[in-house]
């Protein structure tokens, strides 16, 4: 089912954004030669009118292939091609594609929330400290528990899902907290570390008593230590190397500070409290030793369904797709500053575990995951690298300042440059889907 409801929201998207391309250029009298789902070799289609709609073999993304696309290409010179057009009509007909995916997240976001969907209860809270955890970045700040967070970098902050969304996506920046405590108002300096196993930022404040959860296993991986030594999924952990655990970020942090020693650790299991010996080994990408072992974070947490009239849901669909637009740059531009790693990014397969997990939550998160995905596809679309539609404007505003296009050549390297930084990104991101969901060197071990 994964395959398919990856298949389904990346489908959606495709579709949505190459629609774009397809009606506008037909509007501007351009002759479509193929309209294509997917890239590669064709499995299936048939010709309509003058078009053949395909369905190709790789379906992580398609394309509206039109008449003389290029200036020395066949039939450039017919009046119907692609580059007999103004510069003014090929602009439209590549904005129209990006524009069609961020139309799709204002059309389909105010239906999740006339759905309703289901969040934990504290992310509406005011975000009062009601946890943290010692030793913390927050605690060795000043912060402690009763604190309400006014503003982070002096932006107001009115409810816990705008904290832990800053938080989020900035690991290894200071943030200024404005705090409120006891009637008092003061600032503290933040330096948020990242929390691997989230890939995300940290600093050690949570809107509920129990930081960490409890410390249940939910996911042992094949083949890693813990599921060599015997431990299973719905462990209870009572304690690791004869210290007490009592949540999941001390669990976490001991198996770290072990470096691969040996070690005793407790579980519950069935009632039965068990002793097992075992061994971490150490994660170059997390930088930490680890054995394997995850944590579903949202588990015993109080959730809630949320609906909204018509519109309401609008107004917030609206206000959620800025936020989520703001999150997507800043990530971006952390990322093209080097402040961030390529790590926290995600590629087809984790875009495949969260579909199929959006979808298994209900139909409203899985429409909120699908209008998430196409705002990012339309945003990533307008950066201006060569083979993206951003890069395609660029050419085109420089043809409009020129009063001719630029050479083939120039056109052609840049393609190329282009080409190989979108390959090389998503091959970078895929390794560390692999190495996230399966761990690469386990899969590299057993072919050599």
């Amino acid at each position: 089912m994964t395959i398919i409801y990856f298949i389904i929201a990346l489908g959606v998207l495709i579709f949505i954004h190459e629609v774009g391309h397809f009606i506008t250029a037909k509007r501007a009298g351009v002759f479509v030669e193929t309209f294509s789902l997917g890239f590669g070799p064709k499995l299936f289609g048939f010709k309509w009118g003058e078009t053949e709609y395909r369905i190709s073999a790789l379906p992580l993304g398609g394309y509206v292939k039109m008449l003389g696309e290029e200036p020395d290409e066949e039939g450039s010179l017919d009046p119907r091609s692609f580059s007999a057009k103004s510069a003014w009509k090929r602009a439209k007909i590549v904005l129209m594609g990006p524009l069609m995916n961020l139309f799709l997240c204002l059309a389909v976001m105010p239906v999740v929330f006339m759905i309703g969907r289901s969040e934990p209860a504290f992310l509406s809270e005011q975000p009062v400290v009601k946890g943290i955890k010692t030793d913390s970045p927050a605690q060795r700040a000043g912060l402690a528990e009763g604190d309400l967070i006014l503003s982070l970098d002096g932006k107001s902050m009115k409810n816990w899902d705008d904290v832990l969304s800053r938080v989020l996506i900035s690991p290894g920046s200071t943030i200024d907290f404005g705090v409120r405590r006891a009637g008092r108002e003061f600032h503290a300096a933040v330096t948020v570390e990242e929390l691997p196993e989230m890939k995300g930022g940290y600093v050690g404040i949570a809107p509920l008593p129990n930081l960490g959860g409890d410390p249940y296993i939910d996911g042992v991986r094949s083949g890693g230590p813990a599921d060599k030594a015997g431990i299973k999924s719905k462990d209870l952990v009572i304690s690791y190397a004869g210290r007490p655990v009592e949540d999941w970020l001390d669990l976490t942090r001991m198996i770290n500070e072990s470096k691969g020693v040996l070690a005793p650790m407790v579980v519950k299991r069935g009632g039965e409290e068990i002793k097992i010996d075992v061994a971490g080994e150490y994660n170059e990408d997390f930088g930490r030793w680890i054995i394997g072992i995850s944590k579903d974070r949202m588990s015993g947490v109080p959730m809630i369904v949320v609906k909204y009239g018509f519109l309401d849901s609008i107004v917030k669909g609206t206000k959620e797709n800025i936020k989520l637009a703001r999150m997507t740059l800043d990530v971006l531009w952390r990322l093209v500053t080097l402040k961030l790693s390529y790590k926290v990014l995600g590629g087809p397969i984790i875009i495949a575990k969260s579909s199929a997990a959006a979808a298994a939550a209900g139909v409203a998160n899985f429409l909120y995951f699908v209008a998430f995905l196409s705002l990012q596809l339309g945003i990533l679309n307008f950066l201006p690298i060569p083979v993206l539609d951003g890069g395609q404007l660029v050419f085109l505003g420089c043809e409009a300042v020129l009063r001719r296009p630029l050479s083939v050549r120039i056109r052609s390297i840049a393609h190329h440059v282009g080409f190989v930084m979108l390959i090389g990104l998503m091959l970078l991101v895929t390794i560390n889907d692999i190495e996230s969901v399966w761990g690469i060197r386990k899969i590299l071990g057993k072919i050599f």
